[in-house]
C-alpha cells in the first residue's frame, strides 16, 4: 500500500512539473516584447487603419451629422506618447528617426514642440536615410518656423546627410522654399539648387513614376517662362465644341486660362 502511494505522488509530482512548464512557457510566449521596429510598424498600422475605418464612414455617411460624427474618430495627438514612447526605446538607430518623424507630424499645431523634434532630428540623426522625410514635412513649413530656421535646417541636410537621395530631395526642397520667398537674393538661389538638382541628382527617383530632373525643370521653366510681366508661352487646346485653338489667337485681348483638376 505504501509503495502505491509513494509511486502516486511521485507521478502526481512529475505531472505537476510538466504543466507547470507548460504553463511558463505559455505566458513567455504571450509576454514576448516586440522589437521597437515591429512596435513602429504596428503602430503605423493601427493608426492607418483607424484613418482608413474614418475614411470608409465619412464616405458612408447620408447626412452632415454622420460625416461629423465620423471625422471625429480621426487619428491625432493620441498616438504621440506611442510613438514617443518607441523613439524613446530605440535611441539612435533609423526607427528611432522615423518615430520621431510621426511625432512631428502629429505635433504641427504646436510650433515649439515640433521644432524641439525637428533640433531632435538634425542633431541626432543626421546620418539616417529617413531625413529626406525631414525635409519634406519642412517643405510649407516656413510660415510656422521662420523662413531662414527652415532653409538653414535644410542647407545642413544638403551639407551633411551621407545618402544621395536625401540630398536630392533636401536640395530640390530648399530650392522650392528660396525660390517662393520674397527676397530676391533667395529666389536667385534657389534656381541655383534647381540647376544642381539637374545635373548631381537628376536621375534619382522622384513621385515613384518621375526624376528629380524632370521635377526641377518644371521650376526652372516657370522661373524662366512664367514669371511677371513675362509673354506666356503659346499652348494649343479644344474648346467645349470640339474646337482647336491657340492662346495666341487672342493676342492683344485680355485672356483670362482658368486651369484645374482633382486629385
Amino acid at each position: 500500500m505504501k509503495t502505491r502511494i509513494a509511486l502516486w505522488l511521485a507521478s502526481a509530482a512529475l505531472l505537476g512539473g510538466a504543466l507547470a512548464g507548460q504553463e511558463t512557457g505559455t505566458t513567455s510566449a504571450s509576454a514576448e516584447v516586440l522589437a521597437p521596429d515591429k512596435k513602429l510598424a504596428a503602430l503605423i498600422e493601427r493608426y492607418n487603419k483607424q484613418q482608413n475605418d474614418v475614411s470608409e464612414a465619412y464616405q458612408k455617411a447620408a447626412t452632415d451629422e454622420e460625416r461629423r460624427k465620423a471625422l471625429a474618430g480621426l487619428p491625432g495627438k493620441e498616438y504621440v506618447s506611442e510613438f514617443r514612447a518607441v523613439a524613446e526605446e530605440a535611441e539612435g538607430t533609423d526607427t528611432a528617426a522615423r518615430a520621431w518623424l510621426w511625432v512631428l507630424r502629429l505635433t504641427d499645431d504646436d510650433p515649439k514642440q515640433a521644432w524641439e523634434v525637428v533640433d531632435l532630428l538634425l542633431s541626432e540623426h543626421m546620418q539616417s536615410p529617413a531625413m529626406d522625410e525631414l525635409s519634406g514635412e519642412l517643405r510649407h513649413g516656413a510660415y510656422q518656423h521662420g523662413e531662414g530656421r527652415v532653409i538653414e535646417a535644410l542647407r545642413s541636410i544638403v551639407a551633411e546627410s551621407p545618402h544621395e537621395h536625401v540630398r536630392a530631395a533636401t536640395l530640390f526642397t530648399l530650392g522650392a522654399v528660396l525660390f517662393e520667398s520674397s527676397k530676391p537674393q533667395n529666389k536667385a538661389e534657389g534656381r541655383d539648387c534647381f540647376e544642381a538638382v539637374v545635373t548631381e541628382y537628376g536621375s534619382q527617383a522622384y513621385g515613384g513614376n518621375s526624376t528629380y530632373k524632370a521635377a526641377a525643370e518644371g521650376y526652372l521653366f516657370e522661373i524662366e517662362h512664367l514669371q511677371l510681366g513675362m509673354t506666356a508661352p503659346d499652348f494649343e487646346s479644344i474648346d467645349e465644341n470640339g474646337v482647336k485653338w491657340k492662346l495666341s489667337d487672342y493676342k492683344g485681348k485680355v485672356v483670362v486660362v482658368d486651369f484645374w483638376g482633382n486629385w
